[in-house]
């Protein structure tokens, strides 16, 4: 599931190019728009990338979900956006961000990477069989610009903007939103920005709303249900994209020993090699649908010896092998 708040422009935004949302909503499950002004509801997660995905084909636009996240804020992810809003200094306010984002977003997951002056705000998908991902994580860049701005101020700018899906034929839209170098077929998308920020004071927070909204969210993951295989396969997930995925490296994400870390996902009925291979074939299918990356390109990312050792693999997943599963289709672009 995902919070419905960071979609809230999307009827507006039909409007504005023509399109009357009601059917196409309606079409898609959803008898009443006014769900959208709604700041608890939620919807799956798959269905929010059809509905981009629906959205960008109907308006002609192909940054439609570029232009969605444009119009959502902290304010979108309610509790959780309130929490960082009012966070002493934006490192603290991210590093929350990170780790209560599936409160709202319960089909991706957000890092935070710190490399020397560089710094690295991203944002992965990782469930199974969701179309539109270019399309969401468009939306989830622009409304990551946003919060940066509200948490740093108007004079915050990213350095470089990085996007995983292929270069679009018109980058003015995104150029002129982020005001920064694009990179796009990148390995995640992500807003990297120099890291003397993040022990910057963040601009208008509350010490008192502060402590209200921590114990909202106390409140909040007290009834949260997601189990540790969930936890395990949204953590490979990201070492996979940061070429760093064994099992030590992943009990290590966990501050706990690898022996603990194979119990605990015994008792929640997989193992690291299986969970692993899950990872690897929902990341395969991501980067042959979304990107234009080569096969040995995506074999490296991957981790695996040689061209042939990824085809052989994604063989026994799909039985057919990487380039006839891109070619027929499976693609959003």
């Amino acid at each position: 599931m995902i919070r419905i708040s960071p979609l809230g422009a999307i009827p507006a935004l039909l409007r504005e190019f023509g399109v009357a949302p009601e059917p196409l909503l309606r079409a898609h499950g959803i008898e009443d728009q006014e769900i959208f002004k709604d700041p608890e509801a939620t919807m799956a997660f798959a269905m929010a990338g059809l509905l981009l995905k629906t959205c960008a084909e109907r308006t002609l636009c192909p940054y439609f979900g570029l232009l969605v996240g444009q119009r959502a804020d902290t304010g979108a992810l309610g509790s959780v956006g309130l929490l960082l809003r009012n966070a002493p200094d934006v490192i603290t306010a991210l590093n929350e961000l990170v780790v209560n984002l599936d409160l709202h977003d319960r089909g991706a997951t957000c890092f935070l990477d710190i490399s020397g002056n560089e710094a690295i705000l991203g944002y992965e998908v990782y469930v199974h069989d969701v179309v539109g991902t270019d399309q969401v994580s468009d939306c989830a860049m622009a409304v990551g610009w946003n919060i940066m701005r509200t948490l740093c101020g108007p004079a915050w700018l990213p350095s470089e903007v990085r996007l995983r899906h292929e270069h679009p034929l018109d980058i003015e839209p995104f150029r002129r939103f982020f005001n920064a170098p694009l990179k796009f077929n990148a390995e995640h998308s992500s807003l990297v920005f120099p890291a003397d920020w993040l022990p910057r004071p963040t601009q208008l927070a509350d010490p008192t709303l502060r402590q209200h909204f921590l114990a909202r969210i106390q409140e909040m993951r007290a009834y949260a249900d997601q189990n540790f295989r969930e936890q395990a396969y949204k953590m490979l997930v990201l070492l996979l994209g940061q070429q760093r995925c064994t099992s030590e490296q992943l009990a290590e994400q966990f501050k706990m020993h690898p022996r603990t870390m194979n119990r605990r996902l015994k008792d929640a009925g997989t193992n690291f090699r299986k969970l692993h291979g899950e990872a690897c074939h929902e990341m395969a299918r991501q980067l042959l649908r979304d990107t234009r990356r080569s096969l040995p390109s995506i074999a490296t990312l991957l981790a695996y010896s040689d061209e042939t050792a990824f085809s052989r693999a994604f063989s026994k997943w799909e039985g057919m092998s990487p380039a006839k599963w891109r070619k027929q289709g499976n693609r959003d672009f």
